[in-house]
């Protein structure tokens, strides 16, 4: 899994979700909480737990984006939770999502699977809300400008 750090991913136009990421010395996955609402505020980030309290979080906390690697054998689980979800929709539940994050942190603590975690220091660039669209053009536009990026590719 790429891990991002939450600072460079955060948006200046509202609420973001981010999976939370608790990481050991040797760089493997320990834990991976999926969390909404997450807004800067400061030297920190604001969101809400489960309950409905105000939590505090690191900037410098890893958090995933859901860039992961796999090796075939993960399939396996991911079809037979998906299954499992689907049997436990009830029919209201049209927003229900089955999220990788929680399916691969309770896949981790049940010791089902390890992930390694390649940790990144780039700015995440991500259009969570159309006023990001202009911010995230011109940070392209700078990475090309700097030979980071083949402006070839992009005309």
């Amino acid at each position: 899994m790429a891990g991002f750090i939450l600072g460079n991913t955060l948006s200046e136009n509202g609420a973001v979700t981010r999976g939370i990421c608790k990481v050991n010395e040797a760089g493997m996955l320990i834990d991976v909480v999926e969390t909404t609402g997450i807004v800067p505020e400061g030297d920190h980030a604001r969101a809400s737990d489960s309950n409905g309290n105000s939590i505090s979080i690191d900037l410098n906390s890893v958090v995933s984006m859901n860039m992961w690697g796999f090796k075939p054998g993960l399939f396996g689980f991911l079809e037979q939770g998906f299954v499992e979800f689907l049997k436990g929709l009830k029919e209201d539940d049209i927003k229900k999502e089955y999220l990788l994050p929680t399916v691969i942190g309770d896949l981790v603590k049940g010791g089902k699977v390890q992930v390694s975690v390649l940790k990144s220091n780039d700015r995440w660039f991500g259009v969570t809300y159309k006023e990001d669209k202009d911010t995230v053009v011109a940070s392209i536009k700078e990475l090309i400008n700097k030979g980071e990026y083949p402006a070839k590719l992009y005309k």
